[in-house]
Parts: structure tokens; C-alpha cells; sequence
């Protein structure tokens, strides 16, 4: 079943308080699923099998499972034409009586919300602390430009252009977001992929272990760069 808000204008009389609005569902994917849980266990148990995955212990638990959540892990396209900042436009919300046109002011992306990522790598929190760090620097470092009396007459003083700074906060977060996002894809197809993969991934995942292979991925993925 769907939910839906709804809102109700004032009372003519004013002695009546508006009824207020139902709350959002914050997790409406769970609760508009009309499977019951044991659909969501036998599928579960299908995609372990189909996986090849050693022993049967997840499987296990799995089966004996009285509440069951299935909750998909999602991937970002980083090659989105869309990017991480957006002008809010002009409209009756932001007042000037809408129409369009400039406000100055912007909608940044940070997180999941730029680039969601496989867990295989155990980075996404990590770099969204990342982002907020960097985000947070390119405010203050405009910020601090609009707080300095500016020489318009001096070509090498600094420009009031906050759309250009945070571009340089996504620029500078893309390449390492996206670089992780492929290893993490990548690394969890390995793990979880097609059964052809599974007769020699413990056998892959060894060599790359003893060469150093996978400590630099690791390594390279958690140092922060910022």
C-alpha cells in the first residue's frame, strides 16, 4: 500500500487548530513491500546458492530468520552529467515572483548522495567525511573572501565566485571517489559474482594478498585526500 502527505488549509473560524500533516515514512521501500518475509528469506537463499559462497553458515541464519530486511546496495554513476552542484533557480519559493534566472545560491551533494559505493572497501562513510571536510573548507575559504575589502582595479585579486570554489571541492573529491567506486565494483564482483569466478577467487585473492596488491588497494582507499 502507497502513503501520501497530505496538508489542510487554515479554519475560517481561527478558534480550531489545522489538523497537521501525516509524517513521512522514512523507510516507505520497507513498509510498500508486499512480500512477506518468507519470499524475502527463499530469495536470499537463491542468490547465496547462485553465488557459490563457501560453507552454509550465512545461509543458516538466513533460514531461521524470523524478521528478514532485504536492502540493495547501490552504485552511483560517477560519469553522471549532472555533477555535485546545482544553482537553486529563481521561483516564487526563493522570492523575485519566479520566472527563473540566477540566485546565487547553490545545492551541494556530499556522500552517497555523489557517490555511492559498493561496501567491498568499507569507504563510504570515509569519504563522506572526506567530502564534508573539503566542502566545508571551500565555504570557509569564501567566507573569508567576502569578509576582505576586494581591489577591483588589482587583476590578482581575488574573485567573489562561490560556484567556482565549489567546483574545485568536486573536482578535487571525483577522481578518488570514483577510483575507489571502480575497485569496490570490481572487488565485489570477485566476492559475489557469477559461480565461474568462485573456483579461483580464494586462489586470486591470495596471490594479490602475498604480492602486496591488495594491502596497496586497501591502503591507497583509506588514506585521505583531501
Amino acid at each position: 500500500a502507497s502513503s501520501s502527505t497530505t496538508t489542510a488549509s487554515n479554519p475560517t473560524d481561527g478558534n480550531e487548530a489545522p489538523p497537521l500533516a501525516a509524517p513521512l515514512d522514512e523507510n516507505a521501500d520497507w513498509t510498500e513491500d508486499n512480500r512477506v518475509n518468507r519470499e524475502h528469506i527463499t530469495e536470499c537463499l537463491e542468490v547465496i546458492r547462485s553465488s557459490s559462497i563457501p560453507g552454509n553458515d550465512v545461509a543458516t541464519i538466513v533460514e531461521n530468520s524470523d524478521r528478514f530486511f532485504d536492502l540493495g546496495v547501490y552504485l552511483h554513476n560517477p560519469f553522471s552529467w549532472n555533477g555535485w552542484v546545482r544553482e537553486v533557480p529563481r521561483g516564487n519559493g526563493n522570492g523575485g515572483g519566479g520566472g527563473g534566472g540566477k540566485t546565487g545560491k547553490y545545492a551541494v551533494t556530499t556522500g552517497d548522495a555523489s557517490h555511492a559505493m559498493p561496501p567491498f572497501l568499507g569507504q563510504g562513510a570515509n569519504q563522506a567525511l572526506q567530502d564534508s571536510y573539503s566542502l566545508a573548507a571551500k565555504i570557509f575559504e569564501y567566507n573569508s573572501l567576502v569578509q576582505k575589502p576586494l581591489d577591483g582595479n588589482d587583476p590578482s585579486s581575488p574573485k567573489l565566485d562561490l560556484k567556482t570554489l565549489l567546483k574545485e571541492y568536486e573536482n578535487k573529491r571525483w577522481l578518488p571517489t570514483t577510483s575507489i567506486t571502480a575497485k569496490a565494483a570490481l572487488l565485489g564482483y570477485l566476492e559475489v559474482g557469477p559461480s565461474i569466478f568462485s573456483n579461483f577467487r580464494d586462489a586470486f585473492f591470495f596471490v594479490m594478498g602475498k604480492i602486496g596488491v591488495a594491502k596497496k588497494v586497501f591502503l591507497d582507499a583509506a588514506t585521505p585526500k583531501m
